[in-house]
């Protein structure tokens, strides 16, 4: 494996590793996170239990689908750098990489906009500008015609 091969897999892995941290936090919730008892102006305690249910579900479907979306995202990156395809695939892979990790960082914003509460965004800045380069490592590899 080239050094441009192997710094796009590290990349895109290590974009889809922050995506499943994201999601294993979300899904081994009991309550939700700080930030968003800042948002909703009260305490999980202070939420009637019906709402707790639905808000409790909503936040595991979030973390549910990040987690398949990171799953798929290895299974993509795993085809995808082992053998040369022609260069359309490794657009449709990044297009995938934006559409997995984007709207996390989207919504996050929209809080932080509409309320006090400050979501973590960083971290979703990162793993997206860590596909950005691992997209150019992989063109730069000359695995895609």
């Amino acid at each position: 494996m080239d050094l441009f091969t192997w710094l796009a897999l590290t990349n895109y892995g290590a974009a889809f590793l922050i995506t499943t941290a994201f999601a294993c936090a979300y899904l081994s919730r009991t309550m939700y996170m700080p930030y968003h008892e800042i948002a909703v102006g009260r305490s999980w305690s202070e939420v009637d239990p019906p709402m707790q249910l639905l808000l409790l579900a909503l936040i595991k479907v979030v973390g549910a689908t990040s987690l398949a979306l990171s799953v798929g995202g290895y299974f993509q990156l795993y085809l995808l750098l082992s053998r040369e395809w022609a260069l359309v695939v490794l657009f449709v892979f990044q297009g995938y990489c934006l559409i997995a990790i984007a709207p996390p960082i989207v919504v996050a914003m929209y809080v932080r906009r509409k309320s006090n509460a400050h979501p973590p965004i960083v971290s979703g800045y990162f793993a997206l500008l860590l596909t950005l380069t691992g997209f150019m490592f992989a063109w730069l590899s000359g695995r895609f015609s």
